[in-house]
């Protein structure tokens, strides 16, 4: 990201002092008299998680001038090449900056100006300079294309004090720094995060689960195990308590781990990912279903991530190199290597995407390839533990890995094919796009469970080389929108897909005699919702109904073993097929410039049906009615107050009711959902030009405590044997914080995560026991995580950005005792602090050099909330260069 000089805008009939708002790029416009008449009235956006990040538009507050033009567009736009615009309805300068946004075209106006002012939204396929006309239909302001690239907004502001005069008689305004901005988490008043392209690329890790480091309340465990994510919100994690979507779609994959449970798995190519959306906290619109913990919405790139700025088509080619790997060797092998390796070639990537866009019509396609063999550890740092910390009648060292210091890691290869296209079609008031993916993997898959002997000096199972794991994923998406011009009651969207994950596990295979590790889960579904806006005597109305449905259908390995006491049977993953259907609503009501009030319900469905050697052992369904509260508060210009309440139900999952002999697993067909109350108190605050012109401060806390009642976990029913149950309940309870500052020349980022109460409770008594049994609890979180991220932008153009992260993590909350009954401790990690460089050079308008080092002092550690006893990777460098032409 570069940054443009602060330069004088000059402004005809608009008076006072411009602050930015949005990052980095240099633009004057000049402005003549083009006034809109009409009228217009506001409204709130769609809930759930589309509509978490839409809000964050409709309530930006402080910023004076708002420059947008980041998405690219082709030349003549303004005037007849249409842009499929979505647009909330509510504040006007919000939605403004949004048009920019989605056309393409840089936008100024002073905050003075739209202050009190809001629009009726849009949701069409229009040219632009029509789509901004409908926007400003009734605010009485006026706009000028100075360049098919640049508008300016403009009104009478009364009372403002001019800054200067142009020669053309139009007011001078004072410097402008236009910024690109990541505002969305600071404006919204709920717990979200947005992960930008940015800040993916600045430490463009191999493995998609390191995205998440910078992300308050989140971490994805477990994941060095394998190239899948399994992400923990506050507490909460598997079973589809979170809600994994890549553009919207759900693959509801999972494998059986052994001794260390299970684990749910979604897959992305890192190099197609452009950004990741995260809502915390019950779902209350469209894929929320089910996800009582939250939601994560993986996005991929679209044409707007390949066209150079005003082409209508183009390439984008992206390669890199990293060091820190070696081919893997032969199966079977227990000879560890040791000595971390340089650039040798085993970790490599390379991409190529073309996107082309017509005047109704986009299209997109990609092709990925990416190769890493086994990493290898770090150098310094603790690497044997006292016993005693885990065990109260055992102590003295132990090793806190097979693997050791500046050693290979088996099983930890990854050799990645993929592919996409996109294409869309935009007609009058409709939009209709069409979707496919292809994801392919081989790659090494540690084995929690036998890793866990390699230290063992009784029952001692070396560790070694084992075959490759396979997975496979393909995904079809159909989306449609509607939004007819003039009609404030009908915004309507829908979506249809279906995703189908094939895995053949190395894992299970070893677990299971005669099993062939192959499963499929192949997923459905679907929603549509309507936003209604209606003006009302009491404030700004706006309405949100839709319904959303998935059907899960999973198969595996089905085996009936014979033995003299008795027949057996196995299916370690799941046999078995599971519908979710629901209908929901959300109102806003805008009373006044300082007074919001929400509130919504869902009513949700679920049945599940056991296939094969589970058929009728699990066979459940039912019903649940949730609600949700909310009210904000905006005492002042920057500053928000927000507190909420939501319901939350999650029923069984495919794993929970669909397997059958895994570690000697039965089915409890009196397995009860779980349900949720969650709380949120919070402070949203933006600042712009606080301690010297253009710099800006964003900053958010957020209080949460969450309760979960009929708590589900593996447990013993009375005959002894392994089941899954509920408890009474569990409890996570803790704040975030997550800040940023930006003065153009220097910037700082930084989040943390504090819990101050994590417990489970049982028949009266709380404590670790109550849920001993599941697995050592993997789902507890480190007490405390937080990132401090610092970069410099540097040249005089800004081309250069040079800095640094560091991520630090403490002890796991409440230790690593094992808990009375307990077949399994938790994994040992200390508290650590591990620092990544990066940099990025921008060679001219169409390439970009990027370079990062993670875990600079080469620390030799295990990941918060490992799920194996195996270290992370030593120091890795990595080269990556992007070019678009």
């Amino acid at each position: 990201m570069n940054q443009g000089r602060a330069i004088p805008i000059p402004v005809l009939g608009i008076q006072g002092t411009a602050h930015p708002l949005s990052s980095l790029t240099e633009g004057a416009a000049t402005l003549a008299e083009n006034e809109m008449i009409s009228n217009g009235y506001s409204a709130r956006p769609r809930s759930g998680i589309t509509a978490a990040l839409m809000m964050s538009t409709l309530i930006l507050a402080g910023a004076v001038v708002v420059p947008v033009g980041m998405a690219a567009a082709q030349d003549g736009q303004t005037t007849g090449t249409a842009v499929n615009f979505s647009i909330p309805a509510g504040p006007l300068g919000p939605a403004l900056m949004v048009w920019g946004r989605q056309a393409g075209v840089q936008i100024s106006y002073l905050d003075a100006a739209t202050s009190g002012k809001t629009t009726a939204g849009l949701s069409a396929s229009l040219a632009p300079e029509r789509a901004l006309a409908r926007l400003l239909s009734g605010s009485g302001l006026r706009y000028r294309f100075s360049d098919p690239r640049s508008v300016t907004i403009s009104g009478v502001v009364p009372g403002a004090a001019s800054s200067g005069t142009a020669p053309d008689g139009a007011i001078m305004l004072d410097t402008v720094v236009i910024r690109s901005s990541a505002d969305a988490p600071y404006v919204t008043a709920g717990s979200v995060s947005e992960i930008s392209a940015e800040q993916i690329e600045r430490v463009p890790s191999a493995t998609v689960a390191d995205v998440f480091k910078s992300t308050p309340g989140v971490i994805s465990a477990g994941s060095r195990v394998g190239p899948s994510v399994d992400v923990n919100i506050r507490g909460l994690q598997g079973q589809g308590r979170v809600n994994v979507m890549i553009d919207g779609t759900r693959q509801t994959g999972g494998s059986y781990r052994g001794y260390r449970g299970s684990r749910s798995e979604t897959y992305v190519d890192a190099d197609f990912l452009t950004g990741v959306d995260v809502a915390k906290g019950p779902g209350t619109g469209a894929g929320g279903i089910g996800a009582m913990g939250g939601t994560i919405n993986m996005r991929t790139i679209t044409a707007d991530d390949i066209l150079s700025e005003g082409a209508t088509k183009g390439f984008r080619l992206r390669s890199g190199l990293g060091s820190d790997t070696k081919s893997p060797q032969a199966t079977g092998t227990k000879t560890i290597r040791d000595g971390q390796p340089g650039f040798d070639g085993s970790s490599w990537s390379g991409s190529l995407a073309y996107a082309v866009r017509h005047e109704n019509f986009d299209f997109l396609a990609g092709f990925s390839r990416r190769k890493t063999g086994n990493y290898f550890a770090g150098k310094t740092g603790q690497d044997m533990y006292d016993l005693s910390l885990r065990s109260p009648w055992q102590s003295g060292p132990w090793k806190m890995s097979p693997f050791g210091k500046e050693q290979e890691v088996f099983n930890t290869s990854q050799d990645i094919t993929s592919f996409l296209t996109k294409a869309s079609w935009y007609f009058g008031d409709h939009s209709l796009k069409l979707g496919y993916t292809h994801y392919r993997n081989s790659y090494g898959e540690l084995n929690e469970t036998t890793l866990g002997f390699a230290l063992s000096p009784t029952i001692n199972i070396p560790a070694q080389q084992d075959a490759l794991s396979k997975t496979v994923t393909n995904t079809v998406t159909l989306k449609y929108d509607y939004a007819p011009s003039g009609n404030d009651l009908v915004h309507l969207s829908a979506n249809l897909w279906v995703s189908d994950l094939k895995s053949t596990s190395g894992v299970i295979k070893s677990q299971m005699m005669g099993a062939t590790g192959k499963s499929e889960v192949r997923t459905f579904g679907g929603d549509v919702s309507n936003r209604s806006d209606i003006a009302t005597p009491i404030g700004a109305l706006s309405m949100v109904n839709g319904a959303e449905f998935v059907l899960e259908r999973s198969r595996s390995d089905q085996l009936v073993n014979e033995y003299p006491w008795g027949t057996f049977l196995y299916s370690f993953n799941p046999n078995a097929d599971r519908t979710l259907s629901g209908v929901f609503h959300r109102s806003t009501l805008e009373v006044n410039d300082w007074l919001s009030l929400s509130g919504g319900m869902r009513y949700d469905h679920y049945k599940i049906v056991g296939k094969g050697n589970v058929a009728g052992k699990g066979d459940q369904s039912g019903s649940h009615f949730s609600k949700n509260f909310g009210v904000t508060l905006t005492p002042a210009t920057g500053l928000q107050l927000f507190a909420t309440y939501a319901e939350g139900w999650r029923p069984p999952s495919l794993r929970e009711q669909g397997s059958f002999g895994a570690g000697g697993l039965v089915i409890n067909p009196d397995l009860k959902p779980e349900t949720s109350r969650s709380v949120e108190l919070g402070v949203n605050y933006l600042r712009d030009s606080l301690w010297r012109d253009g710099d800006a401060l964003r900053l958010k806390f957020v209080a949460f405590d969450g309760k979960y009642q009929d708590y589900i976990i593996r447990n013993r029913n009375a005959n002894w044997e392994y089941t899954w149950g509920n408890i009474d309940r569990a409890r996570f309870k803790g704040a975030e914080i997550s800040a940023n500052y930006d003065a153009g020349l220097a910037f700082v980022e930084a989040s943390a995560t504090h819990y101050d109460k994590i417990e489970f409770c049982n028949n009266g008594v709380c404590g670790a026991g109550a849920a001993a049994t599941d697995y050592g609890v993997i789902t507890v979180p480190p007490r405390f995580t937080g990132t401090l991220t610092g970069g410099v932008r540097l040249l005089e153009d800004r081309s250069l950005t040079l800095g640094g992260r560091a991520y630090i993590f403490s002890e796991r909350f409440g230790g690593y005792m094992t808990a009375p009954g307990a077949v399994n401790g938790p994994i040992y990690y200390t508290k650590n602090k591990i620092i990544d460089l990066f940099g990025s050079y921008r060679l001219n308008e169409a390439m970009v050099l990027d370079v990062s080092v993670e875990n600079l002092t080469n620390k030799y550690y295990l990941d918060p909330m490992a799920t194996a006893i195996a270290p992370s990777p030593g120091r890795t460098a990595r080269i990556n260069l992007t070019a678009r032409f």
